[in-house]
């Protein structure tokens, strides 16, 4: 066998192998999630079918959410290097006066790369509108996250077309057992801009417009 041949048999040998082999799918870059909960200072406030105003702090890292135009009904979310964190609900029902907040507020990672998800079991702390604990609805409390990306979609009103990203919120309730699953919905450099509890409300804020309404911080109440 000449040396020619034997080259071509070599490849031949080769070839199948080669033609079989894929090269590896690089891992998707993880995204900040910030750049989709923190909006754009001049897309709000909003308002839609909800009303909407943000407010934020990068101090205190935090972000919170103006609800029913009432600088009393807001929910606040912190975050660090390693998770976002829900700080306080004290919308409750419109304008109840009551809030809440986890001991382990864990929300959702801080950097997203596929889908993720979490279980977190803590202790739920309910206030009254006087900021007296709610013993009947505090105690051990389960929640369960899961956070993906959803790709480009037309969100409407004022924000067009906007890579999203989608928080599912599945609470179990100590008063009540399981409750609906919820949906949290944000648009990247436009934040929040829909929520929905399944078979239940949808609630969406993507229209420019209305009152600057503050947050009323010194209301938010503290375990005591």
């Amino acid at each position: 066998m000449t040396r020619a041949m034997a080259a071509v048999l070599v490849a031949a040998l080769a070839a199948p192998a080669c033609a079989g082999a894929t090269a590896p799918t690089a891992a998707p870059e993880p995204i900040d999630v910030l750049s989709y909960l923190v909006g754009d200072a001049t897309l709000y406030p909003r308002f839609g079918t909800a009303y909407s105003h943000q407010i934020v702090d990068t101090t205190r890292q935090e972000v919170c959410w103006v609800k029913y135009a009432n600088p009393r009904s807001f929910e606040c979310w912190r975050w660090d290097d390693s998770f976002v964190y829900h700080a306080v609900d004290h919308a409750i029902d419109g304008n109840t006066g009551e809030s809440y907040r986890f001991e382990d507020g864990r929300w959702m990672p801080r950097y997203l790369s596929g889908d993720w998800s979490l279980d977190v079991r803590t202790r739920i702390v309910w206030f009254d509108r006087v900021c007296g604990i709610d013993v009947r609805r505090s105690g051990p409390f389960t929640y369960h996250q899961r956070v993906w990306r959803a790709g480009e979609r037309d969100i409407g009103g004022d924000l067009g077309v906007r890579d999203v990203i989608i928080l599912e919120y599945a609470p179990d309730d100590p008063a009540g057992g399981p409750t609906g699953v919820e949906h949290f919905s944000f648009a990247r450099g436009a934040g929040w801009y829909e929520w929905d509890r399944v078979g239940v409300a949808q609630r969406v804020f993507n229209r420019i417009g209305g009152p600057a309404t503050p947050v009323a911080r010194e209301t938010a109440c503290t375990v005591r």
